[in-house]
């Protein structure tokens, strides 16, 4: 019954305006992070039946946030963007929306069955063998959101909203790409990673 008052939160009009963006929205956002996944998986398949204005109305209100935060702080190679919470809270959501967007569009998610890999080799890789496989550990194989939901971005035949408009630009500009990649491949679990939210 908890995700009631996300869905709730999100009708309020008020919320989109500019007047909520310092205090609201990013605590707004910080609780729904904090959902588990299967919360998650449920607010996108609601999320998706009620169509694209609804979902371009949440994406809208996600990346005005993520945007707003962005050109209001200044980072560098000792402050990252990763480690603002409210660009990652905001992202996190966007990536909920993004899930929704997939699942309103048309999918094809018949060929996953047919794709599925043994997780579990017996075979070790030459990384394991020398003892360096946490340092070319890859990000996690599968994300939980994804998985939860059984459908790939890959699955999206047309999505409601075409995928670049998930973009931004603002946040692209002043993301460290090489720590950002090493958070993604070597500490997935302790650190944020963009790589992570399609």
């Amino acid at each position: 019954d908890y995700l009631n008052i996300f869905i709730i939160v999100l009708e309020n009009r008020n919320l989109h305006s500019p007047e909520y963006l310092e205090v609201a929205l990013p605590q707004f956002c910080k609780a729904m992070g904090k959902l588990p996944v299967s919360a998650l998986a449920r607010l996108a398949k609601l999320w998706s039946v009620y169509g694209l204005s609804h979902i371009r109305r949440m994406l809208g209100t996600f990346q005005q946030l993520i945007t707003f935060t962005v050109v209001s702080n200044e980072y560098d190679s000792e402050n990252l963007v990763n480690d603002d919470q409210t660009v990652v809270a905001a992202t996190q959501c966007l990536k909920v929306a993004f899930y929704a967007n997939i699942l309103g569009g048309e999918m094809n998610v018949e060929h996953n069955e047919d794709e599925e890999e043994d997780p579990e080799s017996d075979e070790l890789t030459l990384h394991e063998l020398l003892g360096e496989e946490r340092l070319y550990k890859k990000g996690p194989r599968v994300d939980p959101l994804e998985k939860e939901l059984g459908v790939r971005p890959v699955d999206s035949i047309k999505p409601l909203i075409p995928f670049e408009e998930f973009v931004n630009e603002s946040l692209n500009e002043v993301v460290e790409m090489d720590k950002d990649f090493t958070f993604f491949k070597v500490n997935a679990e302790t650190k944020f990673s963009f790589q992570n939210c399609p």
